[in-house]
């Protein structure tokens, strides 16, 4: 019971810690408007109207909106927008904006997932999973989606790692799987490129701290 109250109060905290972006009272610019909502609102108008968008037409001579990654066109998760446009019949600014925090949220949870096992006191986990995902070197990415959607799942890649080393294997291929797939499609390769460096290098001193220290 106490687990879901905390995982509860990680989903809600950016959006409160967030409070004049979350309610709307100031607007997200710079690209997020100008790249990265144009592109999702051509996206989901055209999709909308039964046509499926694979070329953008206004760049140059025209340009691919599948390798695009402002598109994020293969990121599952980024087609919620697309329901709440068939839902409210708009797609606004403000909406995309919703679905880029709660882009943190997923962070939050997955972080404090991941840090769990280890077994470290759970308010202890809370203070430094709040700092993390309230400091300006993570909020400062709210301006590029991509890059926050491509961050959100990167505790769930560690977590199946090492639920992997615990031979718990269609668990951990499980979560592995679809995590990385949202860290790539998301669509930023420069996290794409750091992360995957990373994730080798925890594997190897995970892998053999497992096996000679215990």
């Amino acid at each position: 019971k106490n687990k879901k109250i905390i995982l509860f109060l990680l989903l809600i905290w950016p959006f409160l810690y967030l409070f004049p972006l979350s309610t709307g009272l100031i607007a997200m610019g710079n690209d997020f408007d100008l790249v990265y909502y144009s592109y999702k609102k051509y996206i989901f108008e055209l999709f909308s109207e039964n046509y499926l968008p694979f070329w953008s037409p206004y760049e140059g001579i025209g340009y691919s909106l599948i390798y695009n990654p402002f598109a994020s066109y293969f990121y599952i998760p980024g087609w919620i927008n697309f329901l709440i446009l068939k839902i409210k019949g708009s797609f606004s600014l403000q909406d995309y904006l919703i679905f880029t925090i709660s882009g943190l949220s997923i962070f939050n949870v997955g972080l404090y997932l991941w840090l769990d096992r280890f077994k470290i006191n759970s308010s202890e986990n809370i203070f430094v999973i709040l700092i993390i995902s309230s400091s300006l070197l993570v909020t400062g990415f709210l301006r590029f989606p991509n890059a926050i959607h491509c961050l959100a799942w990167f505790p769930f890649v560690l977590l199946g790692m090492d639920l992997a080393l615990e031979k718990k294997f269609i668990k951990s291929f499980l979560i592995i799987f679809f995590s990385y797939l949202f860290v790539i499609t998301a669509g930023y390769p420069y996290f794409l490129i750091y992360f995957s460096i990373f994730i080798f290098l925890y594997f190897f001193f995970t892998f053999y701290y497992k096996k000679f220290f215990h």
